[in-house]
């Protein structure tokens, strides 16, 4: 099969001809790629930023896979969820144990996880992926296989986000950073009837807020690109949605400044809970303590969400006609522009390599 490997850190791409995964696990499934997306992790492990994770100079990246499944393992088979044709796709993990601890909480976080798929083990740019069919999620005819691909883990990464402060119908959301990650997860939002406010410091971002259903759009938004701006909104958002107790209910942040946690933390009401999955490389996050106490906040972060949960999110997208914005699709042949598409400082949407 054809593939797109790691030509060395921060060294692009190279095309080679490789195996196709053979002697599939007990639990695995072999996928057909109809497309696989590019994000953040990804260009971490193209820079060789996960390295101490396993990711390798040479490996098959993408960590958002989907396609046709073609064929299934033993353990697979006799569970009957998956079947060849099947329209799927896949988040990362990949072979838990389901005995340990650390499995009850979430599969990914399995003490004696395999791997993870388009990090420490081959991923989706390439003809065929191997995946274990226990974290796999059934595509409905309705999303288009582009679309779809980051589904698994641009929308399993912000759900889990809104799984994990509870989100209640009524409550007043805001989703800070409206990228790849947000613009999804307004719409999830708004589909679980909250009221959403979107927030980002770039008029780009909140451009995409256009693209979104119009039943699925924010109720409110701030473009923050000033000291002025900023401080306006932390004013206006301080002081609105309650007559006592003013502020947003819970916060989503899918960007990755180390100050937006303290930040949020002044418009964010007493008893109020705040979920980061940004996730800043260059310094630790800054918290405002007091408020921590005195406003009794809750802080938390998310990985991705769980394999069940993922199953949900796909159906409420379909459900809700939700829209992935893909910004541009390219063939593997052309995966070295698609890297350098990514990087540009005016991107809005998701980036997916798609096969013919």
């Amino acid at each position: 099969m054809r593939a797109a490997r790691v030509n060395g850190f921060n060294g692009g791409y190279k095309i080679v001809d490789t195996d196709v995964p053979k002697d599939l696990g007990s639990n695995d499934v072999l996928i057909k790629i109809m497309s696989a997306g590019f994000c953040h992790t990804d260009l971490m492990v193209e820079q060789g930023a996960l390295g101490p994770f396993g990711a390798t100079d040479s490996m098959i990246g993408s960590h958002e896979p989907c396609g046709i499944a073609v064929a299934l393992g033993s353990e697979a088979q006799k569970n009957g969820q998956i079947k060849p044709g099947d329209r799927v796709g896949t988040i990362n993990p990949y072979g838990y144990c389901g005995k340990c601890d650390s499995c009850k909480l979430n599969k990914q976080y399995c003490n004696n996880l395999k791997g993870m798929i388009g990090v420490n083990c081959d991923g989706g740019f390439a003809e065929y992926v191997r995946a274990d069919a226990r974290v796999v999620s059934k595509i409905p005819e309705s999303i288009p296989f582009e679309e779809a691909a980051p589904l698994f883990c641009a929308g399993a990464t912000v759900y889990g986000a809104i799984k994990a402060v509870d989100v209640k119908p009524g409550e007043w959301v805001a989703i800070l950073g409206v990228g790849g990650l947000g613009h999804l997860g307004i719409q999830y939002l708004k589909a679980m009837k909250a009221n959403v406010v979107a927030i980002d410091n770039r008029k780009e971002a909140l451009d995409l807020i256009n693209t979104i259903p119009q039943h699925l759009r924010p109720d409110r938004s701030f473009l923050i690109d000033t000291d002025d701006a900023r401080k306006k909104a932390t004013e206006e958002l301080s002081s609105s949605f309650y007559d006592t107790n003013p502020g947003i209910d819970k916060v989503v942040i899918c960007a990755d400044g180390s100050e937006l946690i303290a930040w949020a933390q002044q418009w964010t009401r007493k008893g109020g809970s705040i979920c980061d999955v940004g996730i800043p490389t260059d310094t630790p996050f800054k918290v405002d303590a007091p408020a921590l106490s005195i406003k009794e906040h809750t802080i938390r972060g998310c990985l991705i969400c769980s394999p069940e949960q993922c199953d949900d999110m796909v159906e409420l997208h379909a459900k809700n006609q939700c829209k992935t914005y893909i910004e541009k699709t390219y063939s593997m042949d052309k995966i070295n522009d698609m890297l350098a598409h990514y990087q540009s400082k005016n991107l809005k949407g998701r980036v997916c390599m798609v096969m013919s």
